[in-house]
């Protein structure tokens, strides 16, 4: 850890590097990156927030499925957290050796599902790696 800089600097900086890199796996998954990507790290937690801009036929394709009276919505979010922690185990665990997905969780908010938060929680206490200088930039 460098002397006499503040940890919330070296969260930050994690924080945004592994926004830049969530955007590019979104990329290469849907073909267009979000318009906006936020990751927060909170003890266990680290929460990433896509903004994204889907068109008329994919929007309506998310409502009819929330809407549908069958489990098709929740399945759908199912595989996308599976596929998520796919693309994500590797990067976590280069940060850190060891670094795991307990559990992960997909949300998506607005009325054209814009907003899509993915809450990963981890094995591990990331603030308290990245305190004891036990982190990998990515």
């Amino acid at each position: 850890m460098i002397v006499g800089r503040d940890v919330n600097i070296e969260i930050k900086d994690l924080e945004r590097e592994l926004a830049k890199m969530a955007s590019r796996i979104r990329k290469d998954f849907t073909e267009r990156g979000p318009v906006d990507t936020r990751v927060v790290i909170m003890n266990h937690f680290i929460i990433l927030k896509f903004t994204a801009k889907f068109t008329k036929p994919e929007a309506f394709m998310l409502e009819h499925m929330q809407s549908h009276s069958s489990q098709i919505f929740a399945e759908y979010k199912l595989k996308l957290a599976q596929m998520m922690r796919e693309d994500f185990s590797p990067v976590f665990s280069y940060i850190h050796l060891g670094l795991k997905i307990e559990d992960i969780e997909t949300m998506f908010f607005g009325t054209d599902f814009a907003e899509q938060v993915t809450v990963f929680k981890m094995n591990k206490d990331v603030e308290g790696l990245l305190k004891n200088d036990a982190i990998n930039m990515p």
